[in-house]
């Protein structure tokens, strides 16, 4: 073969060579580009709008998602500053359960949220807790490269109780302590109820309160003071009439001279047939309203429940539907 000929073949051949490394990176890139198109087109956007409706919407929130198995799924929900009243973000195309719940509540700590089932909002002492509420979808139905949107109506986990005082027989009395037995120390938010260990420890577990008297005008030349106090609580453990445990309520009056009266209240009747009337459970709509007499007769202290009347509304007293109250002998209940 001619030595020109022998020339232009490796010429020919250095040219392939380097069409080919330049190809090569192409065919390359365009490979990894289609990988991650397809990562992308395996995904959808969930939106969670919230229904507040008759609730004011919490400042912050936290959304957890979790597999059919209950466990919570890595990698996917938000932290604790996230909106209570908009939520989105995306997620790999599947099917999923939502539990979510507003953080910023004073009095409480959240535990067990790695499992939906085992997921609670528990009491941290004695204070009283804020509101706290949860939401939840149960299937939540990942889209191709679609967007769906849920609007869960959120569940108002803390119940209210007002506590009406009225002390007699005191000069100048001025602070009144309490404080009440029987209290769930934790609900699950999935379904707001307690579980078999809060329920076990509710009878040992309180809630206190501190309210300042006032003197109220009367007829009477004896003077009279008066206070009330909202009692906030995930829940009162029915004590079945002091069967399943002895419910009382401890008040200190304490005078102007710095004096402190103490007495027990016998919750067991009043508590019983209010949770019974609710079906098992304080209302979270209502607010049952109980008025108790104080008075203190030859430097000792008695008390008594006087009656309890069923309010509505969230928060406050609303409308009254009925009064309640008890002939402490025979133990019937008039309306």
């Amino acid at each position: 073969m001619a030595a020109g000929s022998e020339d232009g073949k490796r010429s020919s051949d250095m040219k392939i060579k380097t069409l080919g490394w330049l190809i090569s990176p192409c065919i390359a890139l365009a490979a990894c580009t289609e990988t991650a198109l397809d990562y992308r087109s395996a995904e959808g956007t969930v939106v969670i709008a919230p229904e507040w409706g008759a609730f004011a919407c919490p400042a912050t929130a936290y959304y957890r998602f979790y597999a059919d198995d209950g466990e919570a799924v890595a990698g996917y929900g938000t932290d604790a500053a996230a909106s209570a009243g908009y939520f989105s973000t995306t997620l790999p195309v599947g099917s999923y359960h939502l539990l979510a719940y507003n953080t910023d509540a004073h009095g409480v700590a959240f535990t067990g949220l790695e499992s939906r089932n085992a997921a609670e909002v528990r009491l941290v002492s004695e204070m009283q807790p804020g509101n706290v509420y949860s939401w939840n979808v149960d299937d939540v139905d990942v889209p191709l490269q679609g967007t769906v949107q849920y609007t869960p109506v959120p569940r108002p986990l803390v119940k209210q109780m007002l506590l009406h005082f009225q002390v007699t027989g005191m000069e100048e009395a001025k602070v009144l302590n309490g404080k009440l037995n029987g209290v769930y120390p934790s609900v699950l938010l999935h379904s707001g109820k307690p579980s078999e260990q809060s329920i076990s420890a509710a009878p040992e577990t309180n809630t206190s309160f501190t309210v300042t008297l006032t003197r109220a005008e009367t007829r009477n030349t004896e003077p009279a003071y008066m206070a009330s106090a909202e009692i906030r609580l995930l829940g009162l453990l029915s004590p079945e009439y002091g069967a399943a445990y002895d419910s009382r309520l401890h008040l200190q009056v304490r005078n102007s001279g710095g004096e402190m009266y103490s007495a027990s209240v016998n919750m067991n009747g009043t508590l019983t047939d209010i949770i019974r009337l609710y079906a098992g459970e304080l209302p979270a709509d209502e607010t049952v309203e109980v008025e108790l007499g104080i008075n203190l007769l030859n430097a000792v202290l008695t008390a008594e429940v006087k009656g309890w009347t069923e309010g509505s509304g969230e928060g406050g007293v609303g409308d009254y539907k009925r009064k309640v109250f008890y002939d402490k002998r025979e133990r019937i209940m008039y309306e």
